[in-house]
């Protein structure tokens, strides 16, 4: 099997997806799979939507869903400015034909991938589209003996924008680790035991450091990347936008 990079969490940041596509094709991998989230938050839903359609895997996330088919009613007052935002910039791009392609190109996303031993989803195996899986649920054993259950020996996570790796510890179901990439060196190695990746987000960081985050995988080793890019240019632009609250562009400076 060929290298191969996964990312997640776009959310519609451009400078933080091309900056990361040129670190991948850097590094000579042509095959990408995207865990979901290319939409919502940022300024450029269309471009990121439209630089997916070459990849060989797209998941769809959380947000690419609310866009897709949210009920207006059942969304908080700010998400609903968002979504409602990235509805009519899909909708004004392009040609009425364009427009149904990227409409009908979200609505057939998957919400899981399988290839081997890995399992791809945005939120967790068991959930793929709704639930999220951060460090601390290691300490809560029942979640993750369920969450382990689903998964067959490997998988690749976003959704908390939290990278890092949960590795099973020992015979018990239940018994779970997590590891920080700077606790191993930002690789980690598949080795037998049930493990999920969490890839981080290209699109906003939310682990303290700003730098778009992705991971690339050759066999059985992992490598968590984090790639500058001009945050500041993408700040500006949601600070132009009224519908998306300037804390998103902000929170983009402090990785939160």
């Amino acid at each position: 099997m060929s290298a191969f990079a996964v990312i997640s969490d776009v959310h519609a940041n451009l400078e933080a997806l091309d900056a990361v596509l040129a670190d991948v094709a850097r590094r000579g991998i042509v095959s990408i799979y995207c865990l979901g989230d290319l939409l919502s938050y940022g300024p450029n839903p269309v471009e990121c939507l439209d630089r997916a359609a070459t990849w060989d895997v797209v998941l769809r996330g959380d947000w690419d869903e609310r866009v897709l088919s949210a009920p207006t009613a059942e969304l908080m007052p700010e998400h609903l400015r968002i979504v409602q935002w990235t509805r009519t910039a899909l909708s004004a791009a392009g040609s009425p034909e364009d427009v149904v392609l990227r409409r009908e190109y979200l609505a057939t996303r998957r919400l899981t991938h399988a290839l081997g031993d890995f399992l791809f989803a945005h939120g967790t195996p068991r959930d793929p589209l709704n639930e999220w899986l951060f460090p601390e649920d290691v300490y809560n054993p029942a979640t993750m003996a369920e969450i382990g259950t689903a998964l067959n020996r490997y998988g690749f996570v976003g959704n908390t924008h939290l990278p890092g790796a949960f590795v099973q510890s020992g015979n018990d179901p239940g018994a779970w680790e997590f590891f920080a990439p700077a606790e191993v060196h930002d690789f980690w190695r598949f080795d037998g035991r049930k493990a999920i990746i969490n890839v981080g987000s290209v699109g906003q960081p939310r682990d303290g450091d700003p730098r778009a985050c992705y991971v690339t995988v050759d066999g059985w080793d992992v490598n968590w990347h984090r790639v500058p890019y001009d945050v500041d240019a993408t700040v500006a632009k949601v600070y132009a936008v009224p519908d998306l609250n300037n804390i998103h562009g902000d929170r983009l400076r402090e990785g939160r």
